[in-house]
């Protein structure tokens, strides 16, 4: 073995959590080295759907002009249908989240069950609220275009290293990794980030414990194409429920020619051709012989959350840290790709000195809470609620209350350390961005601005670095009585397409103002003005410096 290789932060697992790891450590020039066994992307596709929220964070890279566009007026929430077979009658559309219907009523149904495609309950106004949208694209297409910017960014990514082994003490983390040669390298860093999956060697390791749903079953999973099928995408659903007599399965497209049948595997069986086969037909109800096998594999269903995100020099994030099943509303790869934001700024603050070792304590803080918050929301809605009745966690989760979409993927908030202002336990775990108004701890709102000439958004002036934004140039001079912030005066550097949009998003007056964080979330806020010495002291509360 060589003599060991020093860098700042090791990555163990390079699938779309650790990758998004990379890209925002590269993207603050933050030295790593990220170590995945396999050379490429898995053949699985997992995670489809991503976030209004995901597509803001990557957006600060330029990577969103390389994704999908949704159609006008479609919220991207996969619709789902339960039938029988594909080719039989569609009996009943399910909801992610139920709302009452509008004006037009719910979503029609045409013959023999059939939606017709018309989406009359109408998808939440997100076009108000970012400059984005949400977008489906499968994981194993999205993975090569956050990987090749994050070599673009100059990121260390070692594919088809293995951990084999790692300790960590006061200093820092020592890792070992086997290539498929044999040849092993020795790695130094001062922090590792832990994204090896639901059944985490390392953080099994660290003797940290999960609590959740836990187990629910071991599902069959077989990738395949069947050109013969794809009309039936015609009325814009993609996921259907299939129960018939005893067979139960759950169908899914990609929407790029893949589909995906999933059944009850409790053996962990390895089907042959003729039993891959002999399933889809059933499920399709039709006897198809188009059908080209991709892949096939078997994966465990259920919830856990980790007691603790971090241990020493060790962070968790991901599947490590919050093991999620695929839902509608986007709360696995999502949750995970968030991690991942969230603890980029303050690992950069940390490791350069200018922050605590205490500020990484507040990742904890803040993300173990808005996982338990999804993990709860996922088993409490009808999609997954007939699998924990009787269970011990739905005796203590009877009456969790259903959070709106829009409140879930732009309104959980933050309590920590590093926010001044979200300590009030009566505060919601969720609101929409219209009903915080910029209460700290949240994401800040978007609103369109001008910035010579060109309309810009709020969130365009966020996620480099600390920004104060207000109205009164006098805080100009709070800025600068700390090193690293920045000051935007509205109404001066850019201008508000809609007059006083930035009073009332944020809940200010006009001597008032927000601190945001590297992360678009907001630290502090002073509705009116304050003095020099009391947002000094501020700042240096949420940024744990001297």
């Amino acid at each position: 073995m060589s003599k060991p290789i020093e860098t700042s932060v090791v990555i163990v697992g390079g699938s779309i959590v650790g990758l998004a790891n990379a890209l925002f450590l590269a993207q603050r020039r933050v030295p790593f080295i990220l170590l995945e066994r396999h050379t490429g992307s898995a053949i699985h596709p997992r995670a489809i759907g991503y976030t209004t929220r995901t597509i803001e964070i990557l957006r600060t890279l330029g990577i969103d002009k390389e994704l999908p566009k949704l159609p006008p007026g479609v919220d991207g929430k996969p619709r789902r249908v339960r039938a029988k077979t594909l080719n039989g009658e569609w009996t009943e559309e399910t909801h992610w989240t139920k709302t009452k219907p509008t004006v037009h009523g719910a979503r029609q149904v045409g013959p023999q069950g059939k939606p017709t495609g018309a989406q009359k309950r109408g998808p939440p106004d997100y076009a108000s609220l970012s400059p984005v949208q949400g977008t489906a694209i499968a994981q194993d297409k999205l993975e090569p275009i956050i990987r090749n910017k994050a070599l673009e960014l100059g990121a260390d990514l070692r594919l088809g290293f293995t951990m084999t082994d790692w300790s960590q003490d006061t200093n820092g983390v020592s890792v070992t990794a086997t290539q498929p040669t044999g040849e092993t390298s020795s790695i130094k860093a001062k922090y590792m980030i832990a994204c090896d999956g639901s059944e985490s060697r390392i953080r099994n390791d660290l003797g940290i414990v999960t609590t959740g749903v836990g187990y629910m079953r071991t599902l069959h999973s077989t990738l395949f194409r069947s050109p013969s099928i794809d009309h039936y995408l015609s009325k814009g659903v993609h996921q259907w429920e299939l129960k018939d007599g005893d067979f139960e399965a759950f169908l899914v497209t990609y929407s790029d020619g893949r589909w995906a049948l999933m059944s009850q595997n409790p053996e962990q069986d390895t089907l042959d051709i003729d039993g891959q086969k002999a399933l889809i037909r059933k499920a399709v109800g039709e006897d198809i012989s188009d059908i080209e096998l991709l892949a096939q594999g078997n994966w465990t269903l259920g919830g856990s959350i980790a007691e603790k995100f971090s241990s020493g020099r060790v962070l968790l994030a991901g599947d490590a840290a919050h093991a999620l099943p695929p839902n509608r509303g986007g709360y696995g790869a999502n949750t995970g790709i968030a991690d991942a934001h969230n603890l980029a700024w303050k690992l950069q603050a940390v490791l350069s000195g200018k922050s605590d070792v205490s500020l990484l304590d507040t990742y904890d803080q803040e993300r173990r809470q808005v996982a338990l918050v999804r993990h709860d929301q996922i088993f409490s809605r009808d999609d997954y609620k007939p699998y924990v009745v009787g269970t011990e966690w739905e005796k203590t989760h009877a009456s969790v209350p259903i959070i709106d979409d829009i409140a879930m993927e732009l309104g959980q908030i933050y309590r920590s350390s590093a926010v001044v202002g979200s300590e009030d336990k009566s505060l919601p775990d969720a609101q929409t961005p219209g009903q915080w108004k910029g209460q700290p701890g949240t994401r800040a709102p978007h609103i369109k601005l001008t910035r010579d000439g060109t309309e810009i958004s709020s969130l365009d002036l966020l996620c480099q670095g600390w920004v104060i934004l207000s109205k009164d140039e006098s805080w100009k001079s709070r800025a600068a009585a700390v090193s690293d912030v920045d000051f935007v005066l509205i109404s001066g550097d850019v201008a508000e397409v809609v007059d006083g949009s930035f009073i009332d998003a944020f809940g200010l007056e006009a001597t008032g103002a927000v601190l945001v964080r590297p992360d678009g979330h907001i630290a502090a806020r002073w509705i009116t003005t304050s003095s020099v010495d009391e947002f000094c002291n501020i700042f240096r509360r949420v940024t744990h410096s001297q």
